[in-house]
């Protein structure tokens, strides 16, 4: 069995390096799952003594990360201690475990062996795991065998996702006739009625100063998440991930100008040939003309040509998502107490 760590942060020095590099190494690990985002979340939006990070070695080299949250709710029978993964979905869309594939299952038996034996927690909902990444599987399978009861086991969200293998062209040929038809409608019935079109790409060096903005035009354009782009503390995660992640190109924030004015604007997380559409916005007074469409639809041939392999519209399944053609990919979530609980 592999050795196991705990940390009481996220580590740094050569052990981040050593898990930046498992996320390399871990065909299913996104952005959500490395140090960078996970460290920035804990600094902004942890809570104090939340953060526990099990690191898993063989042989001395780190072979799988667990990072988990700590926190104490309120139960029937008084204060309860719950487990999950750390990120939090309001800003994190994939959560759980990485590993290389071939050291899954023991990394799943080791940390769930572990948990059996630590008697400091009454409930463990461990969600934000990719249906296609197989960890649920592996990490109920390894809970039943430690002696835990798997209480709960369901679809939790989904990520709707847009298929660009083989480039922009190949995802067009894909698209229904319908979906491509109305796509090219409304591209041209905005620039008729409203402007001349312009994707714009702010550079890294300005993104931060422009994400305020950027969520008040959030804020205005979805009414009923208005309160959750308001928070001070978004604002401040906003310019924490921008800080971290637009120097090197991971984030990424795209204007659309209609007759040189702001029609629309997204915040997209680009990394290992997968684009990730995190936040998008639009003027609400241009509703009738679609920008928001518009601008994805953008975006899907700039990512085409950019050689990435999908474009994720990430947690949610609102209905302009599937006008692209998107397939959701489940998000689960499981629930575990203690055999016989």
């Amino acid at each position: 069995m592999l050795e196991l760590r705990t940390h009481d942060d996220v580590p740094d020095g050569d052990l981040r390096e050593q898990w930046e590099q498992l996320v390399e190494q871990d065909p299913h690990a996104t952005v959500f799952h490395g140090p960078r985002y996970l460290a920035r979340y804990a600094e902004v939006l942890g809570a104090p003594g939340e953060v526990r990070v099990h690191t898993l070695h063989r042989e001395g080299q780190l072979v799988g990360v667990v990072p988990e949250a700590h926190e104490r709710v309120g139960t029937p029978t008084g204060p309860g201690e719950v487990r999950r993964f750390l990120g939090g979905t309001e800003v994190t869309d994939y959560l759980g475990p990485i590993g290389r594939p071939e050291d899954r299952a023991e990394i799943a038996a080791t940390y769930l062996a572990d948990l059996a034996a630590d008697r400091d927690w009454d409930e463990a909902l461990l969600g934000g795991l990719a249906a296609d990444s197989g960890w649920t599987g592996l990490l109920t399978a390894a809970a039943e065998q430690a002696g835990l009861s798997v209480i709960e086991q369901q679809v939790e969200d989904v990520c709707p996702v847009v298929d660009l293998d083989g480039g922009y062209d190949a995802y067009l040929s894909r698209l229904p006739g319908k979906l491509r038809q109305e796509l090219t409608r409304k591209t041209r019935k905005l620039a008729r009625d409203a402007g001349a079109l312009e994707l714009v790409e702010v550079p890294p060096g300005e993104v931060a100063g422009q994400l305020d903005a950027f969520l008040d035009l959030a804020a205005e354009s979805t009414p009923d998440k208005a309160g959750f782009f308001r928070r001070g503390e978004m604002h401040e995660w906003f310019r924490a991930l921008a800080e971290e992640f637009s120097p090197d190109h991971v984030l990424r924030l795209h204007r659309l100008e209609v007759g040189g004015l702001l029609a629309a604007a997204t915040v997209s997380l680009v990394w290992r040939g997968r684009w990730g559409l995190y936040n998008s916005a639009f003027d609400p007074t241009l509703a009738a003309l679609s920008p928001g469409i518009v601008l994805v639809g953008l975006l899907l041939e700039q990512a085409g040509e950019q050689d990435c392999t999908e474009l994720d519209l990430l947690r949610g399944d609102e209905s302009y998502k599937y006008r692209f053609g998107a397939v959701d990919r489940p998000i689960e979530r499981f629930t575990l107490q203690r055999g016989g609980a």
